[in-house]
């Protein structure tokens, strides 16, 4: 009797030593890799900018608390050996809201559902803990005390699927936060690494990556390689859109000597040509204002501007950037009176095999989604479809 108490406390021990290590692995890998940004906007928000955090030393410290929890919980309900993951439970709440936030202009939101998920969650597994505590001898039988390692198993796997349901995983603001950090950084080379797929992105994104195209000299090459974009507008960030650094705005314009105001922040295109009439910008940046300049055009269908302001930059030869080719190709094709004329055989020809794919008799949807995967990088494509 007494070898088999010793083999319950050694299984029991095992176990949950297995369990704090799967727990504290999963938080760790959860808090660093998933939601530093998101922990560090938090925490210059409370402090109102005083203190900045480390993912790492934030992460180690986060789940050494929480483990510490975990282990206390599992000493004090003595839960049975197929439910000692159980015990982890509370931490695993706590990790959920530490990171269910949403950075917000006046502060951290936490929306309703998110406390919905929790309070539920948290009233059945405190049943369910009660109930295994108190009834344990019925529910678990001799024979399945050392063989079952499953509900251990399932119980996590259900914990981790609700720290990340009530987590905030929004990738749209993820992306935002990464980009601000590098920004911060002056990480430009590795902001134009981000590849944000199919997801919608925000302004502030569109805006911080069309700054470190222009700091690459690739905005004419690239800019329209993103989806989602919708203007002008995407190159300049409005009052409060930066999320976790309210400096950012400032070292965001300083690029161009100048920051607009309320009505130039809707007229992008305007502020530019003030920038570029006035000299405002160092003589070491006027080429990327220039392009920017250039791009608003495009962004905003300006074509007929775009073809008029365009020669006074660049030379009308096969060094112009991409997209500076795509667009003027297409103006030579839709006006009958070009103010300027851009020749590109092998340009041409891919404008032909655009035009001949959209001229496709099947469902307008269907020509769209086929136009995508095959010229869905170029201006031809923005111009008509987005």
């Amino acid at each position: 009797m007494m070898r088999n108490n010793e083999k319950d406390k050694f299984m029991w021990r095992a176990t949950k030593l297995c369990a704090t290590l799967l727990f504290a692995l999963f938080s760790f890998l959860y808090l660093y890799c998933m939601q530093a940004d998101l922990l560090a906007c938090f925490q210059y928000i409370l402090s109102d900018g005083l203190t900045s955090y480390s993912p790492l030393v934030g992460g180690l410290i986060i789940t050494l608390l929480l483990v510490f929890l975990g282990e206390l919980l599992a000493y004090a309900c003595s839960l049975p050996t197929p439910f000692v993951a159980l015990s982890y439970f509370p931490s695993a709440v706590l990790l959920a809201v530490i990171s269910g936030g949403t950075p917000k202009s006046d502060g951290i939101g936490f929306a309703a559902s998110g406390w919905t998920w929790v309070a539920v969650t948290a009233v059945v597994v405190g049943v369910c803990m009660l109930l295994l505590r108190k009834y344990a001898s019925y529910i678990v039988q001799d024979k399945y005390r050392y063989t079952d390692s499953w509900p251990n198993a399932l119980l996590f796997f259900l914990m981790f699927a609700f720290v990340g349901k009530v987590g905030n995983t929004n990738d749209r603001l993820h992306y935002q936060l990464k980009a601000e950090s590098l920004l911060n950084d002056e990480c430009y080379d590795e902001i134009l690494e981000m590849r944000p797929g199919s997801t919608g992105m925000s302004p502030a994104f569109h805006a911080i990556r069309a700054l470190a195209l222009s700091q690459d000299q690739r905005l004419g090459e690239e800019l329209f390689r993103a989806r989602g974009l919708s203007g002008s507008s995407d190159l300049l960030v409005s009052e409060h859109e930066f999320l976790s650094c309210d400096s950012l705005e400032y070292k965001f314009y300083d690029f161009w000597g100048a920051r607009p105001g309320k009505h130039l922040q809707q007229n992008p295109e305007l502020f530019f040509q003030i920038i570029l009439e006035r000299n405002l910008c160092d003589s070491t940046r006027r080429k990327e204002v220039q392009d920017l300049y250039l791009s608003s055009l495009l962004l905003d269908r300006k074509i007929d501007q775009f073809a008029s302001s365009v020669v006074k930059y660049y030379p009308l030869n096969d060094s112009l950037p991409r997209h500076y080719r795509e667009a003027l190709i297409l103006y030579k094709r839709i006006r009958t009176a070009p103010v300027c004329v851009y020749e590109n055989e092998s340009l041409e020809e891919n404008y032909n095999d655009y035009l001949t794919m959209s001229r496709n008799k099947v469902s307008a949807q269907e020509v769209q989604n086929k136009i995508r995967q095959s010229f869905g990088r170029t201006y031809w494509y923005y111009y008509n479809y987005r």
